[in-house]
């Protein structure tokens, strides 16, 4: 409502209701003992919009700084949405047949097995030596899955994070993270331009993100590009920006229109972000559900092995 013309004051009287009339009173107060809307709006907003407004509202008004922090909160809650419905039930589905066709080997299979041998049937010894290969196989596949995520999520920490993608980058050139951070940098970005921040104080503000290390690495890699004299277009060929960003950027130079080639980017980004989660799917699930098949043949082979030997008398 700031964004439409709407005073601090008189969006307060509009949207109070019962439920946050001693919320919005204690900011009248705040207002009447002379404290400016920066100073009292971050500590009262959520802790997902409060970790970005912080960083905003040092360079943008109060208004400009609660609809930035809030349009990027609701792109990330969707994308984080999207990416968990696209991703669980495949890694559920590989994770719950790991601890199937493994817990079947161990269990199940001997009890066949033992009746094979009861009954005097040839090739028992060929599928023990399958049996063992099959558990050996569904634990290494478990604990590989298992390391993989745990070494994903460490050198992914905070803590690493910029180590890594300083590592990745020239080795790696438009790999998925390069890719995501470029994602990131541009809606931050974006939201700035929207709002008329000047690009050289934009960057000043986004390399100083804590809570988005990533946005602040590029920020600053940009920042201190355009400080030595590269100009803007340039500086968007370093290794830490995702050369289809670059390209964008090229674009939006010749075309003077900054704001609608970084929606084009972000657009086709999000069409790219869903073909990869369907890919991901698909090869998943497909690939348990090569396995589960491969083990119910072998499981048939063996329940059909009386009837084989009956047919031969």
């Amino acid at each position: 409502m700031m964004d439409a013309g709407f005073s601090f004051q008189e969006t307060l009287q509009i949207l109070e209701t019962d439920k946050n009339a001693s919320l919005f009173e204690e900011m009248r107060r705040k207002l009447e003992e002379g404290c400016s809307v920066s100073e009292f709006l971050t500590p009262l907003t959520e802790k997902s919009v409060r970790s970005y407004i912080s960083g905003f509202v040092m360079y943008m008004d109060a208004g400009a700084a609660l609809g930035a922090a809030c349009a990027i909160v609701r792109v990330e809650k969707s994308e984080r949405k999207k990416l968990i419905s696209g991703c669980l039930y495949p890694c559920l589905l590989l994770a719950g047949m790991t601890a199937g066709i493994f817990l079947f080997a161990s269990f199940v299979l001997p009890s066949m097995l033992g009746l094979m041998r009861s009954l005097d049937l040839s090739g028992s010894e060929n599928y023990e030596l399958l049996r063992t290969l099959i558990r050996t196989f569904s634990a290494l596949l478990f604990v590989l899955c298992v390391t993989s995520v745990v070494f994903a999520l460490w050198r992914l920490s905070p803590s690493n994070i910029d180590e890594t993608y300083r590592f990745l980058c020239p080795r790696f050139k438009d790999s998925w993270l390069v890719m995501a951070a470029s994602r990131d940098f541009t809606r931050f970005f974006l939201e700035c331009v929207r709002r008329k921040v000047p690009t050289m104080q934009a960057l000043r503000m986004l390399k100083q993100m804590k809570e988005k290390p990533l946005v602040a690495l590029i920020a600053n890699e940009l920042d201190e590009s355009l400080m030595s004299g590269t100009s803007f277009e340039k500086a968007m060929a370093s290794p830490y920006v995702e050369s289809a960003l670059a390209r964008f950027i090229h674009l939006a130079a010749a075309a003077a229109n900054v704001e609608t080639m970084l929606e084009g980017y972000l657009a086709m980004s999000a069409k790219r972000t869903e073909a990869a989660i369907r890919r991901f799917s698909t090869a998943v699930q497909l690939f348990s559900y090569s396995l589960i098949g491969l083990v119910l043949i072998f499981v048939y082979s063996i329940l059909m092995l009386p009837m084989t030997m009956l047919q031969q008398i």
